[in-house]
């Protein structure tokens, strides 16, 4: 039998779509002036109500309200400072307009056992989300769902399954985590079982022309 004569294959592979999340630690600072903030709002019934932004999301949970996101002091230019980064990592410092501005609006969601958020996007530019607390077990319930767990975790959806890439990045939360990401990624929040609270803040970022300008 005659030797199949090998010859060298040369190919290259693109990954031409796809949209880029980025991941951080908020600085203990910050995290602690928004939980602050978030426990005044949300343990007090009437500024529940006063700040009550649920009917603008699609969560089915315990409670969502806005957050005066000013009062946290330099919260808006740390956020500017990532927006920043983001952009010029993923468009390029040539192609991000100098005169562009950030508007900034978030909002703290109290989830408890069997609440969950189902597949939605957001209405604006980008999007992040910062996990604040978690049900003193839920580590444990965690580890016991042995296979594919997903209990409380963040799932970010970017295709239909298939098998030549990933369509989805699941994200088990950690306290202080903040994920950044484009408003049409779409995104859902699984149900926990364990007692305790599960708060995290969202937030979209608006990007806008004539703006102060973003630093280079």
């Amino acid at each position: 039998m005659a030797e199949t004569e090998q010859k060298e294959i040369s190919y290259d592979i693109y990954q031409p779509f796809g949209p880029s999340i980025l991941k951080t630690k908020l600085p203990e600072v910050y995290l602690e002036k928004i939980i602050e903030l978030s426990d005044k709002l949300l343990g007090n019934e009437k500024l529940s109500k006063d700040f009550n932004w649920s009917y603008q999301l699609a969560g089915n949970v315990h409670k969502e309200v806005k957050l005066p996101h000013d009062d946290i002091e330099g919260f808006p230019t740390f956020l500017m400072a990532l927006t920043e980064q983001y952009l010029f990592k993923t468009l390029g410092k040539d192609k991000v307009p100098k005169d562009t501005g950030v508007g900034l609006r978030a909002w703290a969601v109290s989830q408890y056992a069997g609440d969950f958020n189902p597949i939605h996007i957001h209405d604006s530019n980008l999007s992040g989300v910062c996990f604040l607390k978690l049900p003193p077990d839920y580590e444990e319930e965690y580890k016991q769902e042995d296979h594919h767990p997903t209990v409380g975790c963040l799932e970010f959806l970017g295709s239909v399954p298939n098998h030549f890439a990933n369509h989805s990045y699941l994200v088990k939360p950690e306290v202080g985590d903040l994920f950044l990401f484009p408003s049409y990624l779409a995104h859902q929040v699984y149900p926990f079982r364990s007692k305790g609270e599960r708060r995290s803040m969202a937030f979209n970022i608006h990007l806008q022309k004539g703006g102060k300008g973003i630093d280079r």
